[in-house]
């Protein structure tokens, strides 16, 4: 009990300091793709998670804290078709060492090729850029709760610009013993750049804190997850104060300042597993902030919602597919695949004599 003590006096220390720490949003920060869900669970679920998935080994990329002893001994890959010709690649692997579980983890996003011109308009020829991270986890559960720590390493490349970092991550849930409850925090992406894009950057690693609870009554099929993000920051609004004083053709204001419960309801994501038994459960999910800044004026579309299907094979095979929407402009699709790599030996038959 006195380590536990220690580890979430700690983990308050941070969150209490952070906000002076870390700058806002708004496209102020670097490696922000590790701020995209990594897999099919995730993105069906709101993109923001941190309770749901107890021993699912993809919990490795946003609660580490929730592999369990049924999360070992199993490949995982994902992909996801995220914008264009963006697309996010992961691969995982967890094994049970002695009394904890050790995760190992990488990423890649591509974005494709692009045509490079100078400051006069001459053609350049093309270009492309990547990012691409690994990572490694160590979680240890000590009765109802259970605590991890990732260290990450990332870098990035923009045509001859190159930048990496080393990222770490504070991840704890509460896991009842008897009940489906399950309470995660995560802190995460907290480090130092090591190598800048350019001499005289000033980058800021995409820090972040999350609070999120999933529960399932015991008398219906549905699992409800709750995530609260941006712990250490209230104010996460995005606006374009550009539009002070300008109007639309009928006269209307399109500058708004954001309200206490705009920027209040911003910090949250909603998700919902129906558990249709063992073998197939369906998804859905609503990212609050994604609804608010993705929609278009006059066509609001699908933005922020989500929606997703997991299949279990013969318990060696899990395939999960979701599909959300940031824009009206289309869907983005998410694939992810779970291959246990022991227990596919065939039962031997017992004969009695």
């Amino acid at each position: 009990m006195k380590q536990n003590s220690i580890f979430l006096f700690s983990i308050t220390i941070l969150l209490l300091s952070a906000s002076n720490l870390f700058a806002q949003l708004g496209g102020a920060k670097t490696y922000n793709f590790l701020t995209v869900p990594t897999n099919a669970r995730q993105v069906g679920l709101g993109g923001f998670l941190t309770s749901s998935g107890v021993n699912d080994a993809n919990a490795m990329f946003y609660n580490s804290s929730l592999l369990g002893d049924n999360s070992v001994n199993k490949v995982i890959f994902n992909y996801y078709d995220y914008h264009t010709t963006a697309g996010l690649t992961t691969l995982g692997y967890a094994k049970k060492v002695g009394k904890g579980v050790i995760g190992f983890g990488m990423g890649y996003m591509g974005y494709g090729d692009f045509e490079g011109f100078d400051q006069n308009g001459n053609y350049t020829g093309t270009y492309n850029a990547n990012d691409y991270w690994f990572q490694g986890s160590y979680t240890r559960k000590i009765g109802v709760f259970s605590f991890a720590a990732n260290m990450k390493f990332a870098a990035s490349t923009i045509e001859s610009y190159k930048s990496n970092a080393l990222m770490f991550d504070m991840n704890g849930s509460f896991i009842h013993p008897t009940k489906d409850l399950v309470i995660g925090l995560v802190i995460k992406n907290a480090g130092f750049v090591m190598k800048e894009y350019q001499p005289n950057d000033e980058s800021e690693l995409p820090f972040d804190t999350q609070l999120g609870i999933s529960f399932k009554p015991q008398q219906m099929p549905i699992r409800f997850s709750v995530t609260y993000h941006h712990i250490h920051e209230f104010d996460i609004t995005y606006t374009d104060t550009s539009l002070k004083g300008e109007t639309d053709a009928f006269g209307n204001e399109l500058y708004t300042e954001p309200s206490f419960t705009d920027k209040l309801s911003r910090h949250f994501a909603f998700g919902g597993e129906f558990v249709l038994g063992k073998v197939i459960n369906l998804r859905a999910g609503y990212n609050v902030m994604r609804r608010k800044e993705m929609v278009t004026q006059g066509v609001k579309g699908l933005a922020g919602m989500s929606l997703g299907a997991a299949l279990k094979i013969k318990k060696h095979i899990d395939f999960s597919y979701s599909v959300a929407w940031y824009h009206v402009a289309g869907p983005t699709n998410s694939l992810s695949l779970a291959v246990a790599t022991s227990g596919w030996e065939k039962r031997k038959k017992t004969v009695i004599e």
